[in-house]
């Protein structure tokens, strides 16, 4: 088997998903020098582009501690941070006890109101202007708004 023929097989193989990363290395060194065979030349720039997106071989790294290893990791550090800020907000709240609110304000019609009976007695006009025909609901207000289908 010649050298084309090996290829054109690897290639097959390459497109099935079933090469080795030799063979794929292979593939990229035959696309990325000069002498394709002429009915190879169609994926020529398919392989070039792919050899160039290809990162090289990393170093082996030293075997290093677990633990050393585990806390320079920005995951974990990103977990142990949002740990940390969950129980300082649940400490938190749990000794910071809001004051209830005894108050109320709004404006109507451009005044500012402060009476709590005041300010119920426009919401309830309000919602009674509102309800057109007798139907209370929100899905008759919007055929309302928006005309029955």
């Amino acid at each position: 088997m010649n050298k084309d023929e090996e290829i054109r097989i690897l290639v097959a193989r390459f497109m099935d998903g079933d090469t080795t990363l030799d063979e794929e290395c292979k593939l990229y060194c035959y696309f990325s020098g000069d002498e394709v065979s002429e009915d190879l030349l169609p994926i020529r720039e398919y392989f070039r582009s792919i050899a160039v997106m290809r990162t090289p071989k990393q170093h082996q790294h030293k075997v290093r501690p677990v633990l050393h290893s585990l806390l320079s990791r920005p995951l974990f550090i990103g977990i142990a941070a949002s740990i940390a800020l969950l129980v300082v907000v649940g400490v938190g709240g749990m000794l910071w006890q809001p004051e209830p609110q005894d108050y109320c304000e709004a404006y109507i019609y451009n005044n500012h109101v402060t009476a709590p009976a005041t300010v119920m007695k426009e919401v309830d006009e309000t919602l009674q202007a509102i309800r057109q025909d007798g139907e209370p609901n929100v899905d008759g207000q919007l055929h309302d708004i928006f005309g029955k289908q």
